[in-house]
């Protein structure tokens, strides 16, 4: 039960997550091309003796940045492939590492809640205030607002842990063959490792 509600909610929460993550890669994108460009047309304007035309360049990279860093957190919360030191965790028996996992994940999920708050109540001032970029005025508040979401979508791929861990504590068939067959995994790459 705790174990097929926990799949149902991060189906759900995949669904923007991959959108975030997707609005990263093209920020990249973004900022690989504007940044070689701008540094092309510099040098170019340089040899050529003109000045360099593009104008605000830093300014969009400034923003895309936020979008790049914020934006695939919860991709990779939901995932599970952020970076995590449970080389102690896995020392532990069965249930307090059980525990303790539940522990971290409602820790976790409770403060990058508190995070996304604060980063909405920081983009409504900014806002409010009318804050912009320095060159192309752009507005700061819808990114502000990007990261308050993203941050909030982190928070909730850290609390779907919740009904997943509490699966594997009550013992349901679906959760306990998932931790098998990871444990079973995790054996094996030791091996590997040890022999290699």
């Amino acid at each position: 039960m705790f174990t097929r509600a926990a799949r149902y909610m991060s189906k759900v929460l995949s669904y923007p997550g991959d959108v975030l993550s997707g609005a990263a890669m093209v920020a990249m994108a973004f900022v690989m091309l504007a940044v070689s460009l701008d540094v092309l047309i510099r040098y170019l304007a340089k040899i050529l003796g003109f000045s360099p035309p593009i104008l605000g360049i830093w300014d969009l990279d400034y923003l895309a940045f936020v979008v790049i860093v914020w934006g695939p957190m919860a991709m990779t919360a939901l995932m599970g492939r952020h970076i995590a030191m449970d080389f102690l965790l896995e020392k532990f028996p069965r249930l307090p590492r059980l525990g303790l996992e539940l522990i971290i994940s409602l820790t976790t999920g409770g403060m990058m809640g508190m995070v996304s708050w604060r980063l909405f109540v920081h983009a409504l001032m900014l806002g409010e205030q009318g804050i912009r970029t320095t060159l192309l005025r752009l507005p700061y508040a819808p990114v502000g607002y990007f990261a308050a979401f993203a941050c909030a979508l982190m928070a909730l791929a850290f609390l779907v842990k919740v009904p997943e861990t509490v699966g594997k504590i009550r013992k349901e068939p679906e959760a306990v063959g998932k931790t098998q067959e990871v444990e079973a995994v995790q054996r094996i790459e030791k091996m590997k490792g040890s022999s290699a």
